[in-house]
């Protein structure tokens, strides 16, 4: 005869658990859930829009150390063939940032890479549903770096480069003397 583990004054007794407690536990499991997915959500737009700013903040700031280091104009502007053999910068594209950027030694000073200027860095977004744009028209097509630091862009010496993943937006604003400074929610974003 074997012997049943269990409670010895009701010896058919079942354990488990029932249908309403399993209901219960689901229902708190469905309010919970509704409650963090869009903490969630909201958390990795976040890290995709900080992730995104890097990606440009660490290209200005090369493109700045090397001018000062070379002591020659180093420049930072839009291209929209990134992937070429050949990568070239569009300024005719008009504030187009989305599509990528190269870092390049500035030989002759125009903004443009040209045959024999050295290439540094080619960047590319990380995010496809962002969107990056240039307040102004001061940054539309390009961004140089004197041997002293110092930014001048297409159309002055400062300016703003938004980056927005709606509803969030991040600020890289760049001075004369090429100091960066990260802002958020200017309202430059479509």
């Amino acid at each position: 005869m074997s012997k049943r583990s269990g409670n010895a004054s009701c010896p058919n007794a079942m354990f488990g658990i029932t249908l309403i407690e399993l209901v219960i536990t689901l229902s708190i499991a469905a309010i919970l859930m509704t409650i963090a997915v869009p903490s969630f959500q909201g958390l990795t737009r976040a890290n995709r829009i900080a992730a995104l700013t890097n990606e440009l903040s660490s290209a200005l700031q090369l493109a700045r150390s090397e001018a000062i280091t070379r002591g020659q104009t180093v420049t930072l502007c839009e291209s929209d063939d990134i992937l070429d053999a050949t990568p070239s910068c569009n300024p005719a594209s008009g504030d187009n940032w989305n599509l990528g950027w190269l870092v390049f030694v500035d030989n002759d000073n125009d903004g443009v890479l040209d045959a024999g200027e050295e290439l540094l860095r080619v960047g590319q977004p990380s995010i496809e549903a962002a969107t990056i744009l240039s307040s102004g028209s001061n940054f539309a097509d390009y961004i140089k770096f004197s041997s002293d630091g110092q930014s001048r862009g297409s159309s002055g010496p400062n300016g703003t480069i938004a980056i927005c993943i709606a509803p969030d937006e991040r600020d890289l604003i760049l001075n004369i003397i090429g100091r960066l400074k990260l802002d958020k929610d200017q309202g430059h974003c479509p």
